[in-house]
């Protein structure tokens, strides 16, 4: 539980502070380098950076959309096909969770794979 709080914590600063001057791939590259130092098991790792990734960015979205008030988000979700724009951000936010969750999983996968092979390095008596 203390590795999910931790992850989450990071991730979502991570993302909030660095986001804006980063790529996503960027971002993705970091949140999977800070699951392989935390470590814990690969759902606790999905979740913790889902919910961070995907929390930051709607309230990021939210804070754009409502400070800036303008009318690009009603010509992206017409080009979507979307009839609400704001469902623009649902979309936005499920794939902030997607892009996070998937990045923390291979970061404590790759952990794991690194970890079992030098169990079978060791030599046996």
């Amino acid at each position: 539980m203390a590795k999910f709080f931790l992850l989450l914590l990071i991730t979502a600063l991570i993302v909030y502070f660095l986001g804006q001057f980063l790529p996503f791939w960027a971002l993705m590259i970091l949140i999977a380098g800070l699951s392989f130092f935390v470590g814990g098991n690969s759902g606790t790792s999905f979740l913790g950076g889902g919910i961070a990734f995907g929390g930051v960015w709607l309230v990021m979205v939210l804070m754009i959309s409502i400070q800036t008030n303008s009318g690009l988000p009603d010509k992206m979700a017409a080009l979507m096909g979307l009839t609400n724009p704001q469902l623009l951000w649902l979309v936005t936010t499920i794939l902030g969770f997607l892009l996070g969750g998937f990045s923390a999983l291979t970061g404590n996968l790759f952990k794991k794979t690194i970890h079992s092979k030098r169990l079978e390095k060791r030599p046996r008596y």
